[in-house]
């Protein structure tokens, strides 16, 4: 699966999550103003992504350097997808 359908999958994801229909970019900080994530709602998109991808995210990242945007996200999850 590529970068790109994994990106749009997790826009998805987040819009569902958050409750907002704004679509969000790759370079979009999960945790800035854009999107706002708090500790629930990161919960959701981590326990979502486990859920759509198989890829638990909080396990194989422990710095959770991955969540930085919605890009780097989507590569991580890309790259632990083969």
């Amino acid at each position: 699966m590529s970068d790109d359908c994994v990106l749009a999958e997790l826009q998805a994801i987040l819009a569902r999550v958050t409750g907002r229909d704004q679509v969000v970019g790759p370079d979009t900080a999960l945790f800035g103003p854009e999107v706002s994530l708090d500790s629930l709602t990161g919960t959701l998109l981590l326990t979502e992504v486990a859920r759509r991808f198989g890829v638990d995210v909080a396990a194989e990242d422990l710095s959770l350097d991955s969540l930085a945007s919605l890009g780097t996200l989507a590569g991580f999850i890309a790259a632990r997808r083969g």
